[in-house]
């Protein structure tokens, strides 16, 4: 008497078992029971084991681990990039605060470099300082131009004393060696917001 397949325990049922879950049901069972009913019964096997439950209990737990990573990877990408922009915040307000205190001082030397004759070198220790400070951080066209700002400066007081209406003069005609450097901050520090 033939017994059903479900009811047969042997290694080799279980290695059949294997390997269905694998697909290989043509290449093991053929060999085991030359049996076109015996490949049925195992397809069919195959089939009442994957029951509704287990397969929306399956969906379940990969659908949860989709979510979660899709989530996890959503968190950790907006993160960043927020963590982007805060660093780039930061820099943009440091060199504006830099590029102000440069000019201030800058003014304050030249204004004092048309009036006097005699440079103490003590004037130019902040122009200097903010100047060192623009290496650290800046571009090399802000560069070019704090520098050429200071050379000017030393350079205005090996010239002739200016009286007020003459300073006055001078900056309503627009001779002003700031102008060109204001520019060139603005321009990029411009170019640093538009990547916010």
């Amino acid at each position: 008497m033939r017994r059903p397949l479900g009811e047969i325990r042997t290694p080799a049922l279980s290695f059949l078992g294997r390997a269905l879950a694998r697909k290989e049901v043509m290449t093991v069972v053929a060999p085991l029971f030359h049996s076109v009913d015996a490949e049925q019964e195992m397809t069919m096997l195959a089939i009442r084991s994957m029951s509704p439950g287990t397969i929306t209990a399956l969906a379940a737990i990969f659908g949860s681990l989709v979510g979660a990573l899709g989530s996890s990877a959503g968190t950790w990408i907006t993160q960043r990039h927020q963590d982007r922009r805060d660093l780039l915040a930061r820099k943009i307000s440091h060199r504006e605060q830099l590029y102000s205190d440069f000019i201030s001082e800058s003014a304050r030397a030249l204004v004092d470099a048309l009036e006097h004759n005699v440079s103490d070198p003590k004037n130019l220790i902040p122009a200097y300082a903010l100047l060192s400070r623009i290496r650290l951080s800046s571009s090399t066209d802000v560069l070019a131009n704090a520098e050429a700002v200071v050379r000017e400066i030393i350079g205005t007081y090996a010239k002739p004393n200016l009286t007020p209406e003459q300073i006055e003069s001078r900056a309503t005609n627009g001779d002003d060696p700031l102008r060109k450097f204001s520019d060139i901050c603005r321009a990029e520090l411009e170019s640093m917001q538009s990547q916010i």
